[in-house]
């Protein structure tokens, strides 16, 4: 089997062979599609709340940290505690930050060397369940359970 429970996320790498999992039971998971096999898992601490990949570095949200792995090795990059549950997170194309959103309404920018929160906003009056950065990194949308889908600019004023 997949996962127990739901799965929460499932994207394929560059070469289309390959492809990672994450799901309620804490795991995140490579496949090979060709062999139908299971190649690597990692236990998260919590419940996975997101994934998202950006080139060879996954992104997972998960309780209130963000986790960053490394793809090919699966090896723990980066991991920062935010002051909530985070819902989704999405890495800057340029790898030195992210953004993400959770149950306080606020999207978070997050400095990726230092975990130090670099901005945060609340103009959401719902929780944040999805964050995405554009290819370009200028802009990022989160969407809300408020029904809104906003859109920032990533370096204010450019």
């Amino acid at each position: 089997t997949a996962h127990n429970g739901h799965v929460k996320g499932a994207t394929f790498l560059a070469n289309n062979n390959f492809f990672v999992s994450v799901g309620d039971d804490q795991h995140l998971k490579m496949w090979d599609r060709r062999m139908n096999k299971e190649l690597r898992v990692v236990r998260m601490s919590q419940t996975i709340n997101g994934m998202q990949l950006k080139e060879d570095v996954v992104t997972i949200s998960h309780g209130s940290t963000v986790a960053l792995y490394d793809i090919t090795t699966f090896e723990l990059l980066r991991s920062h505690t935010l002051p909530c549950i985070v819902n989704s997170a999405s890495l800057h194309c340029d790898k030195q930050h992210y953004v993400c959103g959770g149950d306080d309404f606020k999207v978070y920018k997050v400095a990726i060397e230092t975990g130090q929160i670099m901005e945060s906003y609340k103009k959401h009056f719902g929780s944040i369940h999805c964050v995405a950065y554009s290819p370009d990194g200028e802009v990022y949308a989160t969407g809300s359970e408020d029904g809104t889908i906003r859109l920032w600019q990533d370096v204010v004023g450019h």
